[in-house]
């Protein structure tokens, strides 16, 4: 009779001082010898490489931990987590985290093939795992959005997935996402806790167009306060002391405009196209017409693609009266009137970015009310921070003030952009960063 052992790893033993010490010598020698010999972009080819091992080695193990589930009995498969958890090295508890984790990856069609063929990641994969795993899909609206994700694939990055799948499940059944919305904004609340060195954390749960408040009324205030030349603080020190000040009524709010952007049959009534936060995501369509009385219309003019063509000048909608619901109808029709004439009238306001160039190194109001249209975040490859910095990618005055040599990045990236990173804008209208080993980053342009 033979024996083998099945365990996937030796256990180890308690080192002696001597194993100890050439286990650290051996560190600092490879660590010294990558650090002298290797360039940039090998160094950049390595992390690559590495993380396709990583993923390749992950889905095998999905389909291992899926076929050793499949093939036991059911009374067997009770204790299918703790035989994990003897292979992995690891508690029952996380071994059980890891079972269901692969049994969700294996019952999507074509997911775990595609992480190992290195299509998406182990990131990616589990981004969309769990937006799926946070409402009750069946096995065929589960299936159907992850296929529809795999046929999406296009240089994301996870936070992008979990957009696009967050969007899919809302899309997938509109009454019932409307109903989960329902409840969980019920649930809303700000909890208060304390951490360690004596600081602690506020954290408020709520409705998204109301955080999306927030954050630009923040955002809004600091631009009109820029930082002093003596004031040490970081922009989060910053962010945090105004976050306070703003609570215990220190400070009065400033103006502020948070922006949404409203599918045109969304906004004249029509219940199947989600409205979306530039940075935060989807949005139901009731939760749009909420809105849409206490907003400014601008109306922008995309092509057959999607891409931003023209941007018009903001309107103030109709006041909607506070009671009763019958006004408040009447109000919704006028604002649905309102916004059909504003499409089928072009206003003469709408311009056509060539036209809203400058002579001058400062951003229009127009001009930048059409480059947030069309760039929405920072356009840095993966980064959905919110917009702090007009950049001129040519050096003004070499470079002109016009939409094609102009691009909205957060304040990192604009920094990083003057230190490590060159940016062009492709013929088909997407940003190409290279950096300095040479690597190559497509950030696709932002269709509607």
């Amino acid at each position: 009779m033979t024996t083998t052992s099945w365990q996937a790893r030796p256990v180890p033993v308690a080192m002696t001082d001597e194993r100890l010490a050439a286990l650290v010598d051996r560190e600092v020698e490879r660590s010294e010898s990558m650090l002298f010999t290797l360039t940039p972009r090998e160094e950049l080819d390595a992390i690559g490489r590495s993380q396709q091992l990583l993923d390749q080695g992950f889905a095998q193990q999905v389909r291992a931990i899926a076929a050793a589930h499949s093939r036991a009995c059911k009374e067997q498969r009770e204790f299918a987590a703790d035989e994990v958890a003897l292979a992995l090295g690891v508690g029952p508890g996380t071994a059980h985290n890891v079972l269901k984790q692969a049994l969700g990856l294996a019952s999507l069609p074509g997911m775990v093939e595609a992480l190992h063929a290195g299509w998406l990641s182990q990131r990616h994969a589990l981004a969309v795992l769990r937006e799926l795993d946070e409402v009750e899909l069946s096995v065929e609206q589960r299936a159907a959005i992850g296929t529809i994700v795999l046929a999406r694939l296009a240089g994301q990055t996870p936070h992008e997935l979990s957009k696009l799948t967050r969007r899919l499940i809302l899309q997938v059944d509109l009454a019932a996402a409307q109903a989960r919305q329902d409840v969980a904004s019920s649930r809303r609340d700000v909890r208060i806790w304390a951490t360690s060195d004596g600081q602690g954390v506020v954290s408020g749960n709520g409705p998204l167009e109301q955080i999306a408040a927030i954050r630009e009324s923040m955002a809004s205030w600091l631009r009109e306060h820029p930082k002093a030349a003596d004031d040490e603080r970081s922009e989060g020190e910053r962010e945090f002391d105004l976050f306070c000040s703003l609570l215990t009524g220190g400070i009065e709010p400033g103006s502020w405009q948070a922006q949404i952007i409203v599918p045109f049959t969304t906004a004249t009534g029509g219940e199947l196209e989600l409205a979306e936060i530039p940075g935060l995501g989807p949005v139901l369509p009731s939760t749009v017409k909420d809105l849409l009385g206490d907003a400014e219309w601008s109306q922008v003019a995309v092509d057959s693609d999607g891409v931003v063509i023209a941007v018009g000048d903001p309107i103030p909608a109709p006041r909607a009266p506070a009671a009763p619901s019958a006004a408040r109808a009447r109000m919704r029709e006028n604002w649905e009137l309102s916004l059909a004439q504003l499409m089928s009238t072009p206003p003469v306001s709408r311009l056509m970015p060539e036209q809203l160039a400058s002579a001058a190194y400062g951003t229009p109001s127009r001009l930048k009310r059409y480059l947030q249209a069309r760039d929405r975040t920072c356009v840095f490859p993966g980064c959905h921070r919110r917009i702090t910095d007009v950049d001129h990618r040519i050096p003004w005055p070499l470079g002109p003030t016009a939409a094609d040599n102009l691009q909205l990045l957060c304040r990192h990236h604009h920094r990083a952009k003057q230190a490590v990173f060159i940016v062009e804008l492709t013929p088909e209208g997407d940003y190409l960063w290279t950096s300095r080993g040479g690597w190559q980053f497509l950030r696709h342009r932002q269709g509607y």
